[in-house]
């Protein structure tokens, strides 16, 4: 299961990490309230979505695995 690392990074299950600003990531959860929205890190070779519904993380998109489903905070 992918995590999401706090306060604003996630980790997919091919062990890509994904890091963005906090700030960035709580507006993302604010929008989430009523559709979904991506937010996408094309920061390395290979494109990773991170997905948000209802103020929540709901998966993360990896190119090489699909969707993985975020598990509980560490």
């Amino acid at each position: 299961m992918a995590q999401e690392l706090f306060p604003s990074s996630f980790k997919c299950d091919c062990g890509h990490e994904s890091h963005f600003f906090e700030n960035t990531v709580k507006e993302m959860k604010r929008m989430s309230q009523n559709k979904k929205v991506r937010l996408g890190d094309d920061s390395a070779d290979n494109h990773h979505t991170i997905v948000f519904y209802r103020g929540q993380v709901i998966h993360v998109i990896c190119p090489n695995l699909g969707e993985c489903i975020i598990s509980d905070f560490e």
